[in-house]
């Protein structure tokens, strides 16, 4: 499974990939920069001129993140892990970063949160009407 990782920012920077701490590619002075990923699970570092970049970071076409993604900024390095189900990951991280959310703000958390497009959105009484409809 190929993972593809763009970075991008209004400014134009360099980057260099290291996968497993191995130096695997460099793209220079541009806006945009494309990376694939051979192969998984393996550790990701990003270095970045000039420091103190953060540009927008996508995986697999995915606008990321950073925290939701495990994606550590430094001043002059991005570093994070991929796995084969980095997906699953990242929407079990969008669930656990809501609840903590809700559970901060006092609003009631469903037990089957993520069948929620949202949150308190149940809406029992339209369902019912439309089960009337459809039968």
């Amino acid at each position: 499974m190929v993972k593809q990782i763009s970075l991008s920012h209004t400014t134009a920077f360099t980057c260099e990939l290291f996968v497993d701490g191995t130096a695997v590619a460099m793209s220079k002075d541009k806006t945009q920069h494309s990376f694939s990923i051979e192969r998984l699970p393996c550790s990701i570092q990003i270095k970045i001129w000039p420091w103190k970049i953060r540009p927008h970071v996508r995986i697999d076409g995915h606008l990321v993140n950073y925290g939701l993604a495990g994606i550590k900024p430094w001043d002059h390095v991005l570093e994070f892990e991929l796995h084969q189900d980095h997906e699953q990951r990242y929407f079990n991280n969008i669930i656990k970063a809501k609840r903590e959310y809700l559970s901060r703000t006092g609003q009631n958390i469903p037990d089957n949160m993520e069948s929620y497009v949202g949150v308190n959105n149940a809406y029992p009484e339209i369902i019912e009407q439309i089960k009337d409809i459809i039968k």
